[in-house]
């Protein structure tokens, strides 16, 4: 009798042990949910779909030695990516976003790689804003090839996908589909080549049978050969070279200089007191500012420069304009000019109107073609700079509803001329807005206007 009270006390006991156990344990899970939600709800959401550029560049971030150097005359994709060599996303962001000296098709690849570095540190925001410009890019960018297209648009479906932006993995597959059936000017062994790499990603990002269809419904369209009947527009030869200003070569030299030698003093010290050398680069930025509105007011005398001078020469003025705002926002990582920085909002206003003469003028100077088909591809050119530069935040204040009914009428025109109407694969492709309410796009279509 004694043994069974025993056993049902020991019984009793292991219950009441076990039960503790159970209400601690569930306590510690409580607490640990409970710290991961208080985590979880300090993060910021990802924020994803287009915002200007030059408002995600982050000056506190920016290391001065990198930033500087297309002021010291380093061409901007060496400074990129030097900047990325060092693990300094953000200063390659800025000399990016700001750079007025790169292409299309290499600002959209290093708008990839910065996205891959800020995916890497968990900066999923501004990582889904560089995948976004490079998609596009590859849809606006004038003089990019389809190849370059279509190898952005799948850098940037890859790096969506990598950020969970459903939208834009799907407008950049769709992108990149498109441009295999439809491009004019693609080879087959390109088209095939890319119907391999779309159908590894497809296959990553929908499935094996989303693959399969993909593979079902473009196959039969890698063959299609290139087309030599769509013509090709070239703005710049619509522009002329200024005549050449000696003294203001020399003051743009000495800048260069002195910029050279504030980065190699900020090296030196390790970001100690670079007073002296910031000050030498403050006043020779100040120097070349006033010797090019000397020089600019001096240009603009009535009967001084061509139609095709007076492109290049508001051309100038707005790439001097983006490297005064960018001093102005402090985007080199470091004051420079004070006075810049307190007149940052009228620096603004003039790039706003400096870029609204210069497409003036260049559509005027288009309407002045005498080929109808000539001038219609000279103005889809046209009307694709000006989106690319706004979606790149060099044109503030451009109105997106009128650029894009524009683009939309333009190629209407132009496909209206085509044989087929640009039905068929191998036709062309065409950039177009897709607009929901919550974000503005761009993608190339082909085939059936939708």
């Amino acid at each position: 009798m004694r043994s069974d009270i025993d056993r049902i006390d020991r019984v009793r006991y292991w219950l009441w042990i076990s039960s503790l156990g159970g209400a601690i344990l569930l306590f510690i899970v409580g607490i640990m949910s409970l710290a991961v939600y208080a985590l979880l709800s300090r993060q910021p959401a990802v924020i994803h779909g287009w915002r200007d550029p030059t408002n995600a560049v982050v000056a506190t971030r920016i290391r001065p030695d990198l930033a500087l150097l297309p002021l010291a005359g380093i061409p901007s994709e060496t400074a990129a990516r030097e900047a990325l060599d060092a693990g300094e996303p953000d200063s390659a962001f800025a000399i990016v976003v700001y750079a007025s000296d790169l292409d299309n098709a290499t600002r959209g690849g290093l708008f990839e790689l910065i996205g891959e570095r800020f995916a890497d540190m968990g900066r999923l925001s501004e990582a889904s804003l560089c995948f976004q410009m490079a998609h596009d890019l590859a849809a606006l960018g004038p003089d990019v090839a389809d190849l370059a297209r279509f190898d952005l648009s799948l850098s940037a479906a890859r790096g969506r996908l990598r950020v969970k932006d459903e939208v834009g993995v799907a407008l950049s597959l769709e992108q990149a589909e498109t441009l295999i059936r439809y491009s004019a000017l693609m080879q087959p062994v390109q088209r095939k080549q890319a119907l391999d790499r779309l159908e590894r990603l497809v296959a990553v990002a929908r499935g094996k049978r989303a693959a399969a269809e993909l593979r079902a419904r473009v196959g039969d369209d890698v063959t299609v050969q290139p087309s030599i009947l769509l013509p090709r527009s070239n703005l710049a030869a619509l522009a002329d070279p200024l005549p050449l200003n000696p003294d203001l070569e020399r003051v743009r030299l000495e800048r260069q200089r002195r910029a050279l030698a504030l980065i190699n003093q900020w090296i030196a010290l390790e970001g100690g007191d670079v007073g002296p050398e910031r000050a030498d680069l403050a006043e020779f930025l100040r120097r070349e500012d006033q010797a090019r509105v000397t020089w600019y007011v001096e240009l603009a005398e009535p009967g001084r420069l061509s139609p095709g001078q007076q492109v290049t020469l508001l051309s100038e003025q707005i790439v001097w304009l983006l490297i005064k705002l960018q001093a102005a926002r402090g985007a080199y990582g470091i004051s420079l000019v004070p006075e810049w920085e307190g007149a940052e909002p009228e620096i603004y206003e003039a790039l706003r109107l400096a870029q609204g003469a210069f497409f003036s003028l260049l559509r005027q100077r288009v309407g002045d073609l005498a080929d109808p088909e000539e001038r219609d591809w000279a103005e889809l050119e046209l009307v694709r700079l000006e989106l690319a530069n706004w979606r790149l935040g060099h044109y503030p204040g451009l109105d997106p509803d009128d650029r894009d009914q524009a683009l939309a009428a333009v190629v209407h025109r132009i496909r209206a001329r085509l044989s087929d109407g640009g039905m068929q694969p191998g036709s062309g492709v065409w950039p177009m807005a897709r607009t929901t309410d919550d974000r503005r796009d761009y993608i190339l279509i082909g085939g059936p206007a939708p």
